[in-house]
């Protein structure tokens, strides 16, 4: 969205400041010094908003500036009318930009503002402090047409940004399950390994496969088969922690990112899944098992690597008998899990089939 706003800033600056220079010098050309000044104050503000934002890439400060700088160049127009009096117009400008900018709950407040100024000066010219071009009716029309326009654009940009959401957890989430799709696993992976990198952390990745799901799906069809794959999603969804991040790898492949985990921490979880998947019971299918394989980032492996060696240790879960927990480690490290002794066992060379 950042890329979107600052595309949109370089936009309106470019095109508003082309706009209000060619006013400006029309009221330069009707002897309109004052006003002239005004305007062209207001574009070059505009266009060295645009020149900081190139350089400071903050776009909080350069939206800010953009609507504090429309709402005095508005006020300003509306005490002096404008070209022809045609000033007014300008005013529907401000709630669209604002909920652009600023989203729907400060551009209300933004919004809010602007009113409020008219209003002041409206006040202003009843009491003949500072005269305004317009009259009261022609304000009270304007406001009234504003108020039309910015329930409109509220209401739209809700709308807007309720799409934008879906979209977003559709590009990233698989279909079937609603678990994180291939893609965004990849991507999340890729994040944690330099997290883990730059900050010394651990991390665990488990990775987890429904025996014999081809003979689910040739014996009960397609349809039950996804069911099937819907609950495994479910039971992951319930048993990993809320900093884990749970995909789908494809077919009937599941990924998990422990993060801050080491090869103990993982292989509880990995266990207490297993055991999980263990007790559904599946309609006509009955109960289903998993075998599953646990990798510990040790601070040297790429993605693929990684997967990789979560891979090797599954398919040794599924050739030792599967509904298995099996570890990965370059050694024969042995640990103790409770009352187990788990051996780490030494990679293989093949991969599963």
């Amino acid at each position: 969205m950042d890329i979107d706003k600052i595309r949109l800033i370089y936009l309106f600056t470019t095109v508003g400041s082309v706009v209000l220079i060619s006013i400006a010098f029309l009221h330069l050309l009707k002897g309109d010094i004052d006003m002239f000044a005004f305007e062209m104050l207001i574009a070059s503000g505009g266009i060295l908003n645009a020149v900081l934002l190139k350089i400071t890439k903050n776009v909080t400060v350069a939206e800010n500036f953009i609507l504090f700088g429309m709402l005095i160049l508005i006020c300003g127009i509306l005490v002096h009318g404008g070209y022809n009096r045609t000033g007014i117009y300008w005013i529907y400008t401000y709630p669209l930009l604002t909920f652009f900018l600023k989203g729907n709950k400060t551009g209300i407040i933004w919004n809010f503002v602007f009113f409020l100024a008219v209003l002041i000066l409206a006040f202003l010219d009843y009491k003949n402090i500072v005269p305004v071009a317009f009259s009261q009716d022609e304000i009270r029309q304007a406001l009234l047409a504003y108020t039309i326009v910015m329930v409109l654009a509220y209401i739209f940009e809700e709308a807007l940004l309720k799409s934008y959401k879906e979209v977003s957890r559709l590009a990233v989430t698989d279909q079937l399950t609603g678990l994180y799709n291939r893609h965004y696993i990849f991507e999340k992976l890729n994040d944690e390994i330099e997290r883990a990198k730059r900050f010394g952390k651990k991390f665990c990745l488990i990775l987890l496969d429904i025996d014999d799901f081809k003979n689910i799906n040739d014996r009960f069809g397609h349809d039950v088969g996804d069911y099937v794959l819907f609950e495994v999603a479910q039971v992951l969804r319930d048993t990993t922690r809320s900093v884990d991040t749970v995909g789908r790898l494809g077919g009937e492949e599941f990924i998990i990112i422990c993060p801050n985990t080491d090869i103990v921490g993982g292989l509880i979880i990995a266990e207490k899944i297993r055991s999980s998947i263990g007790e559904l019971n599946i309609p006509d299918v009955g109960r289903i098992t998993v075998s599953v394989g646990v990798a510990e980032f040790t601070g040297e492996e790429t993605a693929h690597e990684l997967i990789k060696s979560a891979d090797t240790a599954l398919y040794r879960a599924k050739r030792s008998g599967k509904n298995k927990v099996e570890i990965y480690s370059k050694n024969g490290n042995v640990i103790r899990f409770g009352i187990d002794l788990l051996k780490i066992k030494k990679p293989a060379s093949a991969g599963r089939h």
